[in-house]
């Protein structure tokens, strides 16, 4: 899978980097050609958040594609099928002391079946959000998102733009 680069933080001391997670992230579209965003409010560790994310997260054990299926299903809530790579790029946590090694997938949704959420996800993900690829500069050149929003948003947009330069929304 075609390497995008590293988001450092410049957000967060840095300490140390010790650890690497690998992660898997979907574009993932509906018939209309809107993208699925998960809008992420409250407060944590990297403290205030407000800010959009595209579905996804770790990789457990020895998944590989399947966690993405996984991922989907559990925040999302459908299962998915027109799957194509996009390209890899990771992020630095400097507050986790580690790198996330996202490769990001465009998918199609297919049926609902239910989300599955933990209660950390259930207290932070308020809402999913369905925006047209032609209005996805709104979301992700909001200058006012703080905090790890911002190499959040700096990571999906990059990541949606290259899905639009493979033509995946033609």
């Amino acid at each position: 899978m075609k390497y995008f680069g590293l988001i450092n933080d410049s957000i967060y001391p840095f300490e140390r980097i010790d650890r690497k997670r690998k992660t898997v992230r979907a574009i993932l579209v509906n018939g209309k050609k809107e993208i699925a965003l998960l809008h992420i409010k409250g407060i944590d560790k990297f403290g205030n958040r407000d800010h959009y994310e595209t579905p996804g997260g770790g990789v457990e054990n020895n998944e590989e594609f399947s966690a993405l299926i996984r991922e989907i299903k559990e925040e999302i809530g459908y299962s998915i099928n027109n799957i194509k790579e996009i390209g890899h790029i990771d992020i630095q946590y400097n507050l986790l002391n580690r790198i996330d090694e996202g490769y990001f997938y465009y998918a199609e949704i297919a049926e609902y079946i239910g989300r599955d959420l933990n209660e950390y996800e259930k207290d932070l993900f308020k809402e999913i959000k369905w925006i047209n690829i032609n209005d996805i500069d709104e979301i992700y050149c909001d200058y006012r998102v703080e905090n790890v929003g911002k190499m959040i948003h700096k990571r999906d947009y990059k990541m949606i733009k290259k899905a639009k330069e493979l033509g995946y929304f033609d």
